[in-house]
């Protein structure tokens, strides 16, 4: 009779999707950046058909479509292969080193957290403008503020600046590739411009074609989550406390029953009636009451 090497042995436990095999690039990184990428060129090749369907403006969430409070992330055919090319690298650079400081799930919700909160800005922003100001003019002829089409991920990468800063405040920059400075320093520059464009927009009507508010929107996130988003997990874990006392007390019942269940076995057929991986539950259990005593 032949030996089968997974007859009576513990099942191999399965990686986690967001497991960090190591490498430049950390789980959640790479799945924005080839995502990004990969939406991009489609766009691309279907001539905007994506931004379409999933570019942000006010009047798309008139009409309740919400979904583009997240697909405008992914978008930048509008603005060019230099669009998506600094705000790649920028994410690439920042997040393989800020990812592994605060975990994969975190990091992403960081991401995607700015991004929406950075949508919501713009979104407010535009309607201001347009209770202001009205419409304006383009190349293509007159557009109201409520139409304007916002996309790319630059919300979420300012969120993930601010993050690093806050985490990594004396970290060295190269400013235009030679100017040292360090990330508090470049963040809050970035703050205070993005603000000064936001007062001289909403005082003068002016546009550049640059969603100011949605990176302001994004750096109050970034900032926010780095800096009281334990403390809020935390306070929701204390508030959902008995139901975890509740799984606790499960786990435990479960544990005893199958503890009955194997010594029983042993007292019927003997110990040579296990299999190994009976002997090893019976060894983490000794093991767990060892290490209480």
């Amino acid at each position: 009779m032949a030996w089968h090497s997974t007859w009576n042995e513990p099942p191999t436990p399965k990686r986690r999707w967001l497991t960090d095999r190591g490498g430049f690039f950390p789980p959640g990184v790479k799945i924005v950046l080839l995502v990004t990428i990969g939406v991009y060129v489609v766009d691309v090749l279907s001539h905007g058909a994506l931004s379409q369907i999933g570019a942000l403006s006010v009047r798309s969430l008139m009409h309740l479509e919400v979904w583009r409070l997240v697909t405008y992330m992914f978008l930048h055919s509008l603005g060019g292969i230099a669009h998506i090319g600094w705000n790649m690298f920028i994410f690439v650079m920042l997040g393989h080193t800020l990812e592994r400081q605060l975990g994969s799930k975190r990091f992403l919700w960081l991401y995607f957290l700015s991004g929406i909160l950075g949508a919501l800005f713009e979104v407010a922003f535009n309607v201001l403008m347009d209770m202001q100001h009205g419409p304006f003019m383009t190349q293509q002829g007159p557009m109201t503020f409520l139409d304007l089409p916002a996309v790319g991920a630059s919300a979420g990468v300012a969120g993930v600046l601010v993050a690093f800063a806050v985490v990594n405040p004396r970290a060295v920059f190269l400013l235009f590739f030679f100017l040292p400075i360090q990330a508090r320093w470049l963040a809050l520059i970035y703050v205070l411009g993005e603000t000064r464009h936001i007062f001289v927009g909403l005082s003068q009507g002016w546009v550049d074609g640059v969603a100011h508010a949605a990176h302001f929107g994004g750096m109050v996130l970034g900032f926010v989550w780095v800096k009281w988003g334990m403390r809020i997990a935390a306070s929701l874990k204390r508030t959902t406390g008995p139901a975890r006392g509740g799984s606790v007390q499960r786990s435990r019942q479960r544990e005893q029953a199958e503890l009955d269940r194997i010594l029983k076995k042993v007292h019927e057929q003997g110990v040579d009636s296990l299999t190994l991986r009976e002997k090893m539950f019976l060894q983490d259990v000794g093991n767990k009451y060892h290490d209480k005593f």
